[in-house]
């Protein structure tokens, strides 16, 4: 045999087993572990023009385009998707050392004690909160105490703080009050840490799985993408808050949501360890658009098992929707709103009274 034969021999060995392996892995590849995507874009971009319920996630196989295979995934891997309105998603996934405590925060700024009263709504709304999320304390921070029958039936779940009028901030004006709640939420974190959440904000799933980063809020895309402060969870002197609030030196009261919305998610392209960002169906879809409360108030096309919160978005709703809602209504239209509030009514006391319902709270 000569040296090239045996040369020959030795070489084909690891040709031969390089071939199987690749033929192997091919077929794996290709027949057996299909390759998928997750069509979570399109499936929300398009649920009006579709019709779609959205119930789950969808998995497709890219190589035969078939849907036929469903995974679960639960809520919090929902919320970190990148894709739903989040391209540039900084997801992060949570370590397991809590780090925000349980407690909930709502401000209650009404400085004219006449306007607009603590009604159905707001029940509705506080009692989902403490329901679901089941927090150590619930912190109600307030200038004038209401006195509706909807706050006393939701009082003795609440600690209650009065807290102070905002004039200024760094030397800048601020006589908005939408504005002056923003600073009193965050500097209620700063100092406190927890869970922030707007008076119209429906809770509908626990937020366990949110506490452990430092710092996370939610996208809120409507007109251009933002980070929506209607829902804040944070550590007490969370880096990411504590520059936010340092931000404010350049407050303008005359900008509607700069500050409040569009300058967080700037900061977050920056900061990126230092937020959690969800998607855009954690709390904020479907939006304030018409279209969109249409599709939560007035059809069945939406369903809100991948939310973890609601935001009733009051501002736009009120007059429409909200304004004539009540247990009964809940109880008896089908709605996709109503469909995910309707257990909230079994906290109702026994002894309520549907016939003197006053939606604005003024039955005592």
């Amino acid at each position: 045999m000569t040296f090239l034969q045996t040369n020959t021999k030795i070489w084909l060995i690891p040709f031969t087993l390089g071939v199987i392996l690749f033929t192997v892995g091919y077929y794996v590849n290709n027949f057996i572990k299909p390759d998928y995507h997750y069509d979570s874009q399109s499936y929300y971009e398009n649920f009006l023009a579709e019709g779609i319920k959205i119930k789950t996630l969808k998995i497709v196989n890219v190589k035969t385009k078939s849907d036929s295979r469903h995974y679960k995934i639960n809520v919090l891997q929902h919320a970190l998707l990148p894709g739903i309105g989040n391209c540039n998603c900084n997801c992060t996934v949570p370590n397991r050392t809590q780090k925000v405590p349980k407690i909930l925060h709502y401000v209650y700024l009404n400085e004219d004690p006449n306007y607009l009263p603590f009604n159905f709504i707001h029940w509705l709304a506080f009692t989902s909160s403490i329901e679901t999320i089941k927090p150590e304390k619930t912190y109600f921070h307030y200038i004038h105490e209401p006195k509706s029958y909807w706050y006393q039936l939701i009082k003795p779940k609440l600690s209650i703080m009065k807290t102070r009028i905002v004039t200024e901030i760094f030397g800048n004006p601020v006589n908005v009050i939408q504005h002056k709640s923003d600073i009193i939420r965050m500097e209620v974190l700063r100092d406190f840490g927890g869970i922030y959440l707007d008076n119209d904000i429906i809770v509908l799933q626990p937020f366990d799985d949110l506490l452990y980063n430092d710092f996370t809020m939610g996208i809120e895309d409507t007109w251009g993408q933002g980070l929506c402060d209607a829902v804040i969870i944070s550590r007490p002197f969370a880096p990411f808050l504590t520059r936010w609030i340092q931000n404010y030196k350049d407050f303008n009261d005359h900008h509607w949501n700069y500050h409040s919305v569009q300058l967080p998610y700037q900061m977050s392209q920056e900061y990126v360890n230092d937020i959690q960002v969800l998607n855009k169906t954690a709390f904020f879809w479907p939006t304030w658009m018409d279209e969109h409360l249409d599709l939560a108030f007035n059809s069945t096309n939406y369903n809100f098992s991948n939310n973890y919160a609601y935001h009733m978005w009051s501002s736009a709703s009120y007059g429409k929707y909200l304004k004539y809602m009540s247990p009964k209504s809940i109880k008896s239209e089908e709605t996709s709103f109503n469909r995910a509030v309707r257990k909230f009514l079994n906290y109702l006391p026994k002894d309520f009274n549907e016939e003197t319902f006053d939606i604005d709270g003024k039955n005592n």
